[in-house]
């Protein structure tokens, strides 16, 4: 018997990468033959899964570890700074900054990203193509060239917008978050110009490259007309697995990781309250809420042990460090997360999924993209306290602290039941199980 190939198309966003080399993982399990085609920075990575390396670049933006920390070009620092100054001005001024650089970020060069797959698939046979719902030159590539895909969803589902839903809109908000409601239809109406500007340049390029080109309404839209795989939980219960597209949730894509000795030695005392501090590779930028956390958490619990994940901050918040708080560029974050009693972080979907699956309760401070849509489903489901980062005191974040301890466990253990039985493995099985992949 022999097996399938299937590749994977990575952006080079460690927060992207890292979930779908999980689920490339799986397949690999399984004995297809699978490859990963990425940016020069992952290949270790790659090479370490026993996975095959393929080098490409998807995208101008990178961000392979710390985003300020990444090498990139002078256009992509420029409007990195615009974001994180942005989000400091609070919600829609952020996500209007985004809709802003959409075309920059993520739509650079869609006929030569072309000519690389349509070189790649003349010299490799593949069966299967995976492409992260972000890589929109990617899916705009496989579509016109004809070939088979999935897209995987890292984010949260609402990233490919419903009828009469705007792109990069949140559908609902959290309570904490005040919307101005005339910011919010400036926000509509920027993103309704982006969502126009990608589907215009979608258009021409799938008539002048596909062989029956067909116009389509929304480029944000624009997805595998075979399955559709979402790194989330399936809160509304709307999967579905007997009409194509298939809609698989997996509540969770990455593997256990144990914790070194130096860590556990750190985390021993078992009286002790142990906080995870952690704003992902991004927003570890903001400085002056990772101050406000840390200073309010030894206000409500001076005996607790309190980790934080401070990126490129690590060494300006060297003056904060003790015996009882940890302050690293890098944490192992999923090792970690089994011995937490808490964890406060940005809404970013790898970390909320990895905070449901060992069932911790959570505080969530958004402050981007699909982050406001993550924080409304875990205070909606009873999972989290949700806090502005930018209307931030000692006395909030206090009282969400003694708040958070209140939540029901129940509502928390059945979502991580949910991710536990689901993940990745759930993903490739179905795949396969519909497509059959393995040939005879």
């Amino acid at each position: 018997m022999g097996y399938g190939h299937i590749f994977f198309l990575s952006p080079p966003f460690y927060s992207h990468f890292m979930p779908l080399a999980a689920l490339a993982k799986s397949f690999k399990k399984m004995g297809i033959k699978v490859t990963m085609g990425c940016s020069i920075e992952f290949k270790e990575a790659v090479l370490s899964a026993h996975l095959e390396f393929y080098e490409i670049n998807i995208s101008t933006n990178k961000n392979t570890g710390t985003a300020s920390d990444t090498e990139q070009p002078e256009s992509e620092k420029m409007r990195l700074n615009e974001f994180f100054e942005a989000t400091k001005a609070g919600a829609i001024e952020t996500l209007i900054t985004q809709s802003n650089h959409r075309k920059e970020d993520m739509l650079a060069d869609p006929q030569g990203l072309m000519a690389a797959i349509k070189r790649i698939d003349e010299r490799v046979k593949v069966d299967l193509w995976v492409v992260d719902v972000l890589s929109y030159g990617v899916t705009l590539s496989l579509h016109c060239l004809g070939l088979p895909y999935v897209t995987f969803c890292p984010p949260h589902p609402n990233t490919i917008p419903k009828e009469n839903e705007n792109f990069g809109v949140p559908k609902d908000w959290p309570s904490s978050i005040e919307v101005d409601p005339e910011k919010l239809r400036k926000l509509n109406e920027i993103s309704v110009q982006t969502q126009q500007q990608f589907t215009d340049i979608f258009n021409a390029v799938i008539f002048s490259h596909h062989s029956r080109p067909q116009r389509i309404e929304n480029a944000f839209r624009l997805n595998s007309e075979q399955a559709i795989i979402y790194n989330y939980f399936d809160f509304d219960q709307v999967e579905g697995l007997s009409v194509k597209p298939l809609h698989i949730y997996i509540g969770h894509s990455f593997e256990e990781e144990p914790l070194s000795r130096s860590w556990l030695e750190k985390i021993e005392n078992a009286n002790q309250r142990k906080i995870l501090i952690t704003l992902g590779t991004f927003l570890s930028n903001r400085i002056d809420v990772l101050t406000q956390l840390i200073t309010a958490c030894q206000e409500f619990d001076p005996g607790a042990f309190i980790v934080v994940s401070a990126g490129s901050n690590a060494k300006n918040l060297k003056p904060y460090e003790s015996s009882k708080v940890t302050i690293c560029e890098f944490v192992p974050q999923k090792a970690l997360m089994p011995f937490m009693d808490i964890v406060i972080h940005h809404g970013g979907n790898n970390t909320f999924t990895e905070t449901v699956y060992y069932g911790k309760p959570m505080i969530i401070l958004p402050f981007s993209s699909d982050q406001f849509s993550i924080a409304f489903d875990a205070e909606s489901n009873g999972m989290a306290i949700v806090l502005d980062p930018n209307r931030l005191s000692e006395m909030i974040i206090v009282d969400a602290l003694g708040e958070v301890l209140k939540l029901d466990k129940k509502k928390l253990l059945r979502w991580s039941r949910f991710s536990k039985e689901r993940g990745p493995d759930y993903a490739a099985k179905q795949i396969l199980d519909s497509f059959a992949v393995i040939k005879g």
